[in-house]
């Protein structure tokens, strides 16, 4: 049998067997027990990992250590336990390098006293019984023995510790951070670095790494291709599929499956997943157990259900929460303030309350960087049948995300960014819309937004078919292109507001506002009966140049492409000259003029009683109980354009007889008494 432990030339001097068999046995004592306590760290380990779901990465919950009953913070147990395995198996490695050096001493000796190939000398018996021993020096042994021997020491010192490294890496990936990705990264580099630079000494004795290697893959074939497949393996499912969605490694593995991230396009990751040259399965799974994202569905993850309002129920500021799954769980009153929700899903989610706005708004005021106020973002998430009743989501992006059926009542959605966004058959009664949000090409189909405050905002091609807006506030707001065919516009005012290319067809506008609205090919809404809709001032001309351009460079800024498109085909009548140049003979056009002619006609008084008396009725009927309308009311009752009875307006709400003064928010209600106090002269 030739000897592939050592070479001739490396033997000067012969040595003793019997001498080296105590040693060896003492060695073998030691390293045994090291093994045995490695083997109980890596169980221990991964215990203690797979205790961790992903509510406790939601949650942040600290890793109980069983046993000890030592909770250890979340970032910092799954930052460290990589770093600690890794040494502790250089420890071991080591150790068992030494002893295989005695252990190679001690066959080779012992073989000079045997008459053939075969492992029969009785001092083989005498050797301790560890496997590792066994394998290497212990007597003849049938193929499977021998094959179970080494087979121990494959496992155990090169497949089990890789593999867990990489459980921990792939346990806490839903957690998104980078930072300690790459720790546990690196920890898997060295420990294979480490394998491969010392390894290669635990079956053979030279000195020599590159003699070692040549030796040890002649002697044993299969066991390095098997251990070559292994931690290749492993090193490229760590580097290329274990990835956080939008790292540059995870952009690079798009890249070569020729996958691209969303780019409001329609194209996706496949389940949240970034799979080398294959797709991901249907559930976005990673060999169908783990997931790349958040899963948390149907989960109560608010404890105290008594909370004080305005008290966060639980902080998740500025986490990475893209690709999440939180449909259906009650996150009521919860902190989300400059989180990361984009491609998140909140399907039927309880959000009552909760905090999805910027860090510092003053700082977006004042720079329009979202980045540095830190604002919460959730492009192309999904919370339809939300309930995000009186959250607070100033400066939110939810652009081409969907908000169908959700529950917005009171919410206070101010700078923010909810291009493409989908809002049909949403409730956004009492909504604060203000400080020009940007809603190009936004669908509020069927939707309710009865009092809401739209005051400057972009909705050019927005569509509020049939939606219901009694009493919604439109002042000075950008609705060209805008469809608002069917809808319910009672109580609404347009004062300043620009409508060219509008659809009104169909639309209600009892008592609505419409001074010095600009109008051109405007298809014109129902005609009321009762003179209460004011058309004074209108401006009813076709754009010029510098407006015509202004939509154009609008159009192509739109980052949400659906969007663009949309605003691209419903404008294109408005800037195409010849088809503006028609409308001039259009009948609307003298309907719009006949509107204001009899607006101007009518005595300042009885406009105003006639306003006052309307809105009064309106807002206190039964059916608007919710104080939806008179909240809209009440915030027209305060601007300065206002041509109805300010003091009457206020008396009338706060009449008992009057259903809807409960629903009125109480910061409306005190804004709109000091005004009645100031028009009293009181």
């Amino acid at each position: 049998m030739t000897d592939l432990g050592r070479s001739t030339s490396e033997v000067e001097t012969p040595v003793n067997p019997y001498s080296l068999l105590e040693a060896v046995n003492h060695s073998s004592d030691t390293a045994h027990t090291g093994w045995l306590i490695f083997l109980a760290i890596m169980t221990y380990l991964m215990i203690a990992v797979a205790g961790v779901t992903h509510t406790d990465l939601l949650l942040e919950t600290p890793v109980e250590l069983p046993i000890l009953q030592v909770k250890i913070q979340l970032t910092q147990f799954f930052q460290f336990a990589t770093v600690i395995l890794v040494l502790m198996h250089l420890g071991l490695v080591s150790q068992l390098v030494l002893l295989a050096k005695e252990t190679l001493e001690f066959d080779h000796a012992v073989r000079l006293l045997e008459i053939s190939d075969q492992r029969t000398h009785p001092l083989r018996l005498e050797l301790n019984n560890f496997f590792f021993v066994q394998a290497i020096s212990g007597p003849q042994r049938s193929m499977v023995m021998s094959g179970f021997l080494h087979g121990m020491s494959w496992l155990t010192l090169v497949v089990l510790p890789v593999v867990l490294l990489l459980y921990v890496q792939v346990v806490f990936l839903p957690y998104h951070n980078v930072h300690i990705t790459w720790t546990h990264r690196c920890a898997l580099l060295v420990d294979i670095a480490m394998l491969i630079a010392i390894g290669v000494f635990l079956m053979r004795a030279e000195t020599s790494f590159v003699n070692a290697f040549l030796r040890t893959t002649a002697a044993h074939p299969f066991s390095f291709v098997a251990t070559t497949i292994v931690l290749s393996l492993v090193a490229l499912f760590s580097f290329f599929v274990a990835t956080i969605p939008g790292e540059a490694l995870d952009r690079i593995t798009q890249s070569v499956s020729g996958r691209h991230a969303n780019d409001g396009s329609g194209q996706r990751y496949a389940g949240g997943f970034a799979w080398p040259f294959m797709t991901a399965s249907a559930d976005g799974t990673l060999f169908g157990i783990f997931r790349r994202n958040i899963v948390v569905t149907d989960t109560d993850l608010v404890s105290d259900k008594d909370l004080t309002s305005g008290e966060p129920s639980l902080s998740l500021r500025n986490r990475d929460l893209r690709f999440a799954k939180l449909d259906r769980s009650d996150l009521h009153q919860a902190d989300l303030t400059g989180a990361d929700l984009d491609d998140a899903s909140l399907a039927g989610t309880d959000l009552r309350g909760a905090w999805l706005t910027c860090a510092d708004v003053n700082e977006l005021l004042l720079s329009e960087d979202r980045a540095a106020a830190r604002c919460t973002s959730a492009e192309r998430a999904n919370l339809s049948r939300a309930q995000l009743d009186e959250a607070h989501l100033s400066g939110i992006d939810v652009r081409a995300a969907k908000l169908n059926d959700a529950h917005l009542e009171q919410a206070d959605m101010s700078y923010a960014l909810i291009t493409g966004a989908d809002f049909s058959s949403a409730r956004l009664d009492k909504a604060d819309l203000t400080g020009g949000i940007s809603g190009q090409g936004t669908q509020f189909l069927i939707a309710s937004l009865q009092g809401a405050d739209l005051t400057g905002a972009q909705l050019q091609g927005a569509d509020f078919s049939s939606a219901s807006l009694q009493g919604a506030l439109f002042n000075y707001a950008h609705l060209q292109g805008a469809t608002l065919k069917d809808a319910q516009l009672d109580a609404a005012s347009f004062h300043q507001a620009h409508l060219e290319g509008a659809d009104m067809s169909g639309a209600s506008v009892t008592a609505g506002d419409f001074r010095g609205a600009s109008l051109w090919m405007t298809k014109i809404p129902q005609l009321e009966a009762g003179g209460v809709a004011d058309y004074s001032e209108l401006v009813i001309k076709p754009l010029d140049e510098s407006e015509t351009a202004s939509l154009t460079r609008m159009i192509k800024a739109v980052p949400v492409r659906r969007a663009s498109e949309h605003l691209a085909e419903v404008l294109a009548p408005l800037l195409d000259p010849a088809q503006s140049a028609v409308w001039g003979s259009h009948t609307d056009l003298a309907r719009w003029q006949g509107m204001a002619s009899q607006t101007q006609t009518l005595p300042p008084d009885q406009m105003k009683a006639n306003l006052t008396e309307y809105l009064g009725k309106l807002m206190c009927r039964a059916r608007w109980s919710n104080g939806a309308v008179a909240t809209g009311v009440a915030r027209r009752a305060q601007t300065p354009q206002f041509k109805g009875d300010l003091a009457g307006i206020y008396d009338r709400l706060k009449d008992p007889a009057c259903p809807a003064l409960s629903g009125v928010p109480a910061k409306v209600m005190k804004d709109l008494g000091t005004a009645a106090d100031i028009a009293r002269g009181s």
